[in-house]
């Protein structure tokens, strides 16, 4: 009994293994027959869904004005790296130090240097006290301006002297002699050399007056007085004959 159980579970497991067995090796293979034969098909392109109809975008809203997010529990503003960009300053200007450039070279002084002071020449015994204060005033107006004292000259004096006396008598006033003619012929007249040569004619109430008279003129008369090309005078001065006062004759030579 026990054997022919034992026998019939035998029997019942082997016929199930090969029942099993068929079933997977046709399954395998009808698989890989339809597989070959299956022909390929080319799947529907892919459809979208009919879309609704297309709608405007959205408008942009109106800009809203800044929150006050950036408040804190104090109620003040917290500045924004925005506003602190945007913020408007002012541009301090930085002073700059100016480049010095060349300095201008001071103009030159019109006035001549000062002649280095040296003891007037003496007035000679051979001349009136009024030539002898003329010639004074003389040196002194050259040595003021830079240049050298003149020395009086007797054959000058002369000459200046012969001068003023024709001037007297002929009743006129001027360079040009009727009797002498020029300085330059008067002097060669009277045999005096000379290389440059002038003449100065003045008249006034005093011999100071008539040298001031003289340094005022705007007809030559200062240049002739400070010419350093001159280094003698012959000076004459004589009395008016018709109104008070005197007439000075100053003559110039090298």
């Amino acid at each position: 009994m026990k054997k022919t159980k034992s026998l019939l579970c035998i029997m019942l497991v082997l016929t199930l293994f090969l029942a099993a067995l068929p079933y997977q090796a046709a399954e395998a293979f009808r698989s890989s027959i339809s597989r070959d034969r299956t022909p390929v098909v080319t799947p529907p392109e892919y459809q979208k869904p009919p879309s609704s109809p297309t709608t405007p975008p959205p408008s942009p809203s109106p800009q809203q004005p800044p929150s006050d997010s950036n408040k804190g529990d104090t109620g003040y503003n917290t500045p924004s790296r925005r506003s602190i960009n945007q913020r408007s300053y002012t541009p301090v200007p930085v002073p700059t130090r100016p480049i010095p450039g060349p300095k201008p070279e001071p103009e030159p002084d019109p006035s001549p240097p000062p002649h280095p002071s040296e003891p007037l020449p003496d007035a000679p015994s051979w001349l009136n006290a009024n030539e002898a204060k003329a010639f004074q005033l003389l040196n002194e107006f050259r040595v003021e301006n830079g240049s050298a004292p003149l020395l009086a000259d007797r054959r000058l004096t002369d000459v200046a002297r012969a001068k003023a006396q024709d001037m007297i008598d002929n009743d006129y006033f001027g360079h040009i002699s009727p009797t002498y003619g020029s300085v330059g012929n008067m002097l060669r007249s009277f045999g005096v050399s000379f290389s440059v040569a002038g003449e100065n004619l003045s008249k006034a109430g005093t011999v100071a007056r008539a040298q001031l008279q003289l340094e005022n003129s705007t007809q030559g008369h200062k240049q002739n007085m400070l010419n350093t090309k001159y280094n003698k005078v012959g000076i004459a001065v004589l009395p008016l004959s018709k109104t008070p006062g005197v007439l000075l004759v100053q003559i110039f030579t090298d």
